[in-house]
């Protein structure tokens, strides 16, 4: 159950052309459950009010009145997410702004990994007419998946990667493909890190301030996060292991993986849509060893045996932590 404290959330109005927040503003609700109620059943499956809400003017209205926001989209879609760490960066992250900072020259190379079908990523119609136009060059790539992957009514055949550069800036592409070639190889370093801020454009004092947070938080190269969903009885027995280890299962494991955690990301969330599960937890794990195990290297859905979960509990290197848990 979601706790009663205040939380911070963000009402943005989205440019028409580029597809990011054009203008927004925070406020602060303290009991969650009366911004849910006004949600309604959108916001059923969501305790914690994790997802990215696109907002009915009606919805605006209704947030206006209860929380004294005075927010006006001016005809723009609106939309609603919950404040983040993210925005306490002393600049601003790339991630939903792409298109708009490609154009105004502040960022030379962006990248967009989506599953297939549907062949398209998201606001891929956004950068459509600036590639038309010759301001933007654009590559694809197409991995297909050695077998199908059945993912909540999904079926998924491979992975599409779209690249964007400035016109002049197209070698960024095949430097980004070499250091991913790499990083294969060895595991990703902090080399490789600050490269990739370097070829995203970011400034210098920006890649610095996010090696320090970096060394900040221990994080660890060479391993990535996996989210998966459990029930009362499985969590109960994460808890008897003090955290450090998956209870033995009786079914197929879904996971989604990711390098970093993207507070806008609905895919882990998605997980707690399937019948029993109580709680979303996170795992860190070795990336190599893990994609080894699962066998599936081109994309973030994975499916394990649960005869595998032992190995998959020896390639862990921190405790479980659990995301959210299901109201009731």
């Amino acid at each position: 159950m979601a706790e009663n404290k205040p939380r911070r959330f963000i009402l943005q109005a989205m440019h028409p052309e580029y597809g990011c927040p054009a203008f927004e503003t925070m406020f602060v609700v303290d009991r969650l459950e009366e911004l849910r109620e006004l949600l309604g059943s959108d916001a059923e499956q969501d305790p914690d009010l994790e997802y990215f809400y696109t907002l009915e003017s009606d919805d605006v209205a209704a947030i206006n009145r209860r929380f004294d926001v005075g927010f006006d989209p001016m005809g723009r879609t609106a939309c609603l997410y919950k404040w983040t760490e993210s925005r306490s960066f002393p600049y601003l992250i790339h991630t939903g702004y792409e298109l708009a900072l490609m154009i105004d020259g502040r960022k030379q190379f962006a990248r967009m990994y989506e599953e297939y079908p549907p062949m398209r990523h998201h606001h891929e119609e956004y950068f459509a007419p600036f590639v038309a136009q010759g301001l933007l060059h654009k590559e694809v790539d197409i991995q297909k998946f050695d077998e199908p992957i059945h993912s909540r009514g999904r079926v998924l055949e491979g992975l599409r990667r779209v690249y964007y550069t400035r016109i002049g800036e197209e070698w960024r592409v095949a430097a980004w493909r070499l250091i991913e070639a790499a990083s294969y190889k060895t595991g990703w370093n902090d080399t490789f890190e600050r490269l990739e801020g370097m070829l995203f454009g970011y400034e210098d004092w920006q890649n610095d301030w996010w090696s320090g947070q970096i060394r900040q938080r221990k994080r660890q190269f060479g391993t990535f996060v996996v989210h998966l969903a459990v029930s009362a009885s499985e969590l109960a027995g994460i808890e008897n292991a003090g955290y450090r280890a998956l209870p033995p299962m009786n079914h197929t494991l879904h996971l989604v993986s990711d390098f970093e955690e993207d507070p806008n990301d609905k895919e882990p969330l998605r997980l707690m849509e399937v019948d029993g599960a109580v709680a979303l937890i996170r795992l860190r794990a070795k990336v190599k060893a893990f994609l080894d195990l699962v066998g599936t290297k081109q994309g973030r859905f994975h499916q394990l045996p649960p005869d595998r979960i032992k190995d998959l509990n020896r390639i862990l290197v921190e405790n479980i932590e659990i995301v959210t848990t299901r109201g009731g």
